[in-house]
């Protein structure tokens, strides 16, 4: 061996939907090289590591190479980071709730000779913009987070709401600006200026922060994409529903066709089936009232991690029930993207959303649906981590099962990822991937 052994990596810097070309050479042939990638991610670390036996000239092109051994086991070019696993799992926030760069060390060894490189995934693209949002609005304080790429503008204009966990993604956030929509991650509970927990959550807060936004952030052609992921997903589609003229297209994630209770967002005390939804100060009905065949205990009887979609499953054998709850997705007239996973462990997202593609489709309406074959809930942006399955829920703090795989869930993160930017592009007009 005449070379020094390095690790080439390009870009080493860039947004963390970019894949990276990891190449490795300058080792004797044949070697077997361990490949080990680690990073501090939402207080936690993280690590995988692959052995790979070295081509006749030394050299590693992780893309094209399989894995003899370790975290993953196809070729993949970003593998080495999507299958990094969290080392401590007390302390894991996810997904990142802050929008500071990962940095993500790579080594490369044969025992006898060692190569070093970093990558680093950013969430701010150069000239985005960030500020918090806390307005009084209809005597309702509309709170989030707001994101602003650069340039003049105006620009089209997404707002994102999170799932039963409450708060704002304003990683996501970022990211929608660094392709050029404004967007609002929406606080919808568990957030400054917002309730604490989910229970009687009027659907006016929704419609107040949607005029409220189309009036002061001027989007482009007026266009304002509502968007959310699981209960998220569910609320993007009950407002749409609800207030049509305000939406200009939705993209929900694992969503439900159906209306809920709190399930595990609610008040202490409150149990599983207590009121979310309110209309002019009346409850909107949801699944498990009066419900004739839901059962709880098909989810949590067995030992944790507890898989939620069997006591969902169970609920909507009530037929009546499930009308009575069902989202009246037909009412809205605009384009609506579905994003579902097919081993949803949460609810069963790809039912649920095939029951919306049917509804919409009997009146013609626009619905596209693309389903993460394999994955489990937590569907993300592309190259994190996609190892963390089963995590403690942030507001009841019960084990739960997302479902899918690692390199299911991470195919689904970046196809999911890709399919929404291609939506987004036409229902707002032209190419914004950037």
């Amino acid at each position: 061996m005449t070379e020094q052994p390095r690790i080439a990596i390009t870009p080493e810097r860039a947004l963390v939907d970019v894949a990276r070309d990891i190449r490795i050479d300058g080792f004797p042939a044949y070697a077997f090289i361990t490949v080990t990638a680690s990073m501090r991610m939402c207080g936690a670390q993280w690590r995988s590591q692959a052995v790979f036996a070295a081509g006749h000239d030394g050299s590693l092109d992780l893309s094209r190479d399989c894995p003899v051994s370790g975290s993953y086991a196809e070729p993949s070019a970003m593998g080495i980071v999507w299958s990094m696993a969290c080392c401590d799992m007390d302390r894991v926030v996810f997904p990142p709730d802050r929008t500071e760069a990962l940095v993500i060390d790579i080594e490369a060894s044969d025992g006898r000779h060692t190569a070093t490189a970093r990558l680093v995934q950013e969430f701010l693209a150069e000239g985005v913009t960030h500020r918090a949002v806390r307005e009084q609005v209809g005597g309702m304080t509309v709170s989030g987070e707001l994101y602003t790429p650069a340039g003049p503008g105006p620009h089209p204009l997404v707002i994102y709401m999170n799932g039963s966990s409450g708060g704002v993604n304003a990683p996501r956030a970022a990211l929608f600006a660094a392709r050029g929509y404004q967007c609002l991650a929406l606080a919808i509970f568990n957030y400054d200026g917002r309730p604490k927990y989910l229970n009687d959550m009027p659907l006016e807060y929704f419609e107040q922060a949607l005029r409220w936004a189309r009036a002061e952030l001027a989007p482009r052609d007026g266009f304002v994409a509502l968007s959310g992921i699981s209960r998220g997903g569910e609320t993007s589609l009950l407002v749409a529903a609800h207030y049509p003229e305000l939406v200009s297209a939705v993209v929900a994630y694992v969503p439900s066709p159906v209306m809920h209770g709190v399930v595990s967002a609610g008040a202490p005390g409150t149990g599983r089936d207590a009121q979310v939804w309110t209309k002019a100060g009346e409850p909107l009905p949801h699944l498990w009232q009066d419900n004739a065949s839901a059962d709880w205990d098909a989810a949590y009887a067995s030992d944790p991690p507890y898989r939620q979609t069997h006591a969902f499953l169970s609920a909507t054998r009530d037929s009546a029930a499930f009308e009575r709850a069902r989202i009246p997705v037909e009412r809205y007239p605009g384009p609506i993207m579905l994003v579902s996973a097919s081993d949803d462990g949460f609810w069963p997202s790809t039912a649920y959303s095939e029951i919306v593609v049917r509804q919409r489709m009997a009146y013609g309406l626009p619905t596209f649906h693309h389903v993460c074959m394999g994955a489990g809930h937590h569907v993300h942006y592309p190259y994190l981590p996609a190892t963390l399955i089963s995590k403690p829920h942030a507001m009841s703090g019960l084990l739960l099962d997302a479902g899918g795989t690692p390199a299911a869930n991470a195919a689904g993160n970046e196809g999911s990822y890709l399919a929404v930017l291609d939506f987004l592009g036409r229902t707002a007009g032209g190419d914004r991937r950037g």
